[in-house]
């Protein structure tokens, strides 16, 4: 059980970075929560392109995922993973330069029914700014 838990966040991921997210309907709970998103943005499957579409996408291009080692334990999942892509659209008040980043996250996924039912992010923000601003 543990392993198939860490394996649907690997999709989680894949299908994360494909344009569209397809198939996320088969991987997030219908009312998927995640509680580092936008708190306008709708819970479940949608919610989720939302994020990718709209916010990851409009700041960095040709993204990547890079992961570095999960942890599985009853229903939840951590992953420790690299977020690599450019630097190509506005954040906040800080413009694009085009420049390479990579970013270490953290994620914690609950799973439930055999879907992702709720997910928590941490990442290095300073580093990220830093990273945008070199």
């Amino acid at each position: 059980m543990l392993e198939k838990n860490k394996e649907l966040v690997r999709r989680f991921y894949e299908v994360s970075t494909t344009p569209g997210c397809p198939g996320m309907d088969q991987i997030v709970a219908a009312d998927y929560h995640d509680h580092h998103f936008l708190p306008t943005l709708p819970k479940g499957p949608e919610g989720v392109r939302q994020w990718n579409e709209d916010v990851l996408a409009s700041v960095f291009s040709d993204i990547k995922i890079e992961i570095d080692f999960m942890v599985a334990e009853g229903n939840k999942v951590d992953c420790h993973f690299y977020l690599v892509g450019k630097h190509t659209g506005p954040w906040g008040d800080v413009q694009p330069k085009g420049n390479d980043m990579r970013l270490l996250c953290i994620s914690t996924f609950r799973i439930a029914d055999g879907k992702i039912a709720e997910g928590w992010e941490l990442f290095d923000s300073g580093g990220m700014i830093e990273q945008m601003k070199a």
